[in-house]
């Protein structure tokens, strides 16, 4: 499976495409949720849940965003893994589960 984020990648000093399912905690605890007997509201809650856990405000998951002509570092962003994903978690729910 592939999900991808904006995600830096500090041994290469640059930005680059993150697939959050080359986390192994990740897809160990998916498949564990996705044997439960629960509804789809129960899962995407469970989903939110791991996904916060995962990469919620770990540095290693944020980056800063900003207009590229600002130059006051007080006024960028910062972005996580887990902002990426939480707008779009119903999707991605659905995705895991016809595809796991």
């Amino acid at each position: 499976m592939e999900w991808y984020v904006l995600n830096y990648d500090f041994n290469r000093k640059k930005i680059e495409y993150y697939n959050i399912f080359n986390h192994s905690y990740l897809i160990e605890s998916i498949k564990k949720i996705l044997e439960q007997d629960i509804t789809f509201d129960e899962y995407i809650d469970k989903l939110d849940h791991l996904l916060r856990y995962c990469f919620w405000s770990k540095r290693e998951y944020e980056i800063l965003v900003g207009d590229a002509f600002e130059t006051d570092l007080n006024k960028f962003e910062k972005i996580d893994v887990y902002s990426q994903l939480k707008p779009n978690i119903k999707i991605l729910a659905t995705y895991i589960k016809d595809n796991i």
